[in-house]
């Protein structure tokens, strides 16, 4: 237990001065002076003037006491509890279109498709985010919300592994993907938000350009990380993966930009953005703070009270006894 004020502890003194009582009694100077009948003549006075004299006094002064307690405001303070800060809102936008189906990625040393390599590595990054509130964007020809924000981020990782390559068209439309992201970002109170955009090609569909999706997530302090994935183009046909536009991008948003022509490395890329943006921490500790001072004050009260009504009565029979 402490207190909130206890330099008012000090009151406590008060009562040596306030109730210091001189009960000697004035001798007078004719009396006989015979200290047995001296004796008798003491207590019989201060019986007489004093008959509440003790335990008046020492009521009154613990009830000063009290009161002075409740007034320095005695508390308990509990253990201390780390207040977790805020998490982060991360859309994850994600490629599937038509050539997301390409059995071109090895797994625990099997060839799979470059979208089930996607969706055991972002699975796992999602399934790990604590305290964070995830979302799901999936582009081909066209942009579509599977997952809104949610802190249910096992929810966002079981739809992420559902999905299936060409079932938001063939083409590839970054632009309307990342636009998308950005406005569900946009209509939420927070202030770190975070798009993770994963494609394998270039900005083929849609209506807005990558560019100007990029403005717009600048605009309302939106980070834009991008990656490209799939395996590196020859030097005859070059990158199938727009590096130009998605470094312009994170640049655009003061991301970065990844580019991962297998598994491997683009688990490697996602443990990276995941130390970027690393998720739930311990904040400031609190600690909770039980305030007691009403019990001192409660029998404060009560013992005035009780005081009050003795002194009245007190009082009264003086009064009767006159009569």
């Amino acid at each position: 237990m402490t207190f909130a004020w206890p330099w008012l502890l000090m009151f406590l003194l008060v009562p040596l001065a306030a109730f210091k009582v001189n009960v000697q009694p004035k001798r007078s100077s004719e009396a006989i002076a015979h200290p047995y009948l001296a004796s008798l003549g003491e207590v019989s006075s201060q019986t007489q003037q004093y008959p509440y004299l003790n335990w008046r006094n020492a009521a009154a002064i613990l009830a000063w006491s009290l009161l002075v307690l409740a007034l320095a405001r005695p508390q308990w303070i509990g253990e201390p509890i780390a207040q977790p800060l805020v998490g982060r809102s991360i859309m994850l936008t994600v490629d599937i279109s038509g050539s997301m189906g390409e059995r071109d990625m090895v797994w625990n040393g099997q060839r799979i498709a470059r979208y089930q390599a996607v969706q055991s590595v972002v699975g796992n990054f999602a399934a790990n985010r604590k305290g964070d509130f995830l979302g799901l964007v999936v582009f081909g020809s066209f942009a579509d919300i599977q997952a809104p924000l949610t802190p249910d981020v096992k929810a966002v990782e079981s739809i992420l592994s559902d999905l299936l390559p060409g079932m938001a068209g063939e083409s590839t439309a970054i632009g309307d993907g990342l636009a998308l992201a950005v406005q569900r970002l946009r209509e939420i109170d927070t202030d770190d938000k975070v798009i993770v955009l994963l494609t394998d090609g270039e900005n083929k569909a849609g209506s807005v350009s990558p560019q100007d999706a990029a403005n717009i997530a600048k605009q309302s302090n939106i980070r834009v990380h991008t990656i490209g994935f799939g395996r590196q183009g020859s030097a005859f046909f070059g990158d199938p993966v727009d590096t130009r536009t998605l470094t312009a991008i994170a640049q655009t948003t003061q991301g970065q930009f990844f580019r991962a022509t297998n598994s491997a490395e683009l688990k490697a890329i996602f443990e990276t953005i995941d130390a970027l943006e690393p998720s739930e921490s311990e904040g400031i500790e609190q600690r909770t703070i039980m305030e007691l001072y009403y019990w001192p004050l409660l029998f404060s009260v009560i013992l005035i009270l009780i005081l009050s009504l003795t002194a009245l009565n007190v009082r009264r029979t003086h009064q009767y006894d006159l009569r």
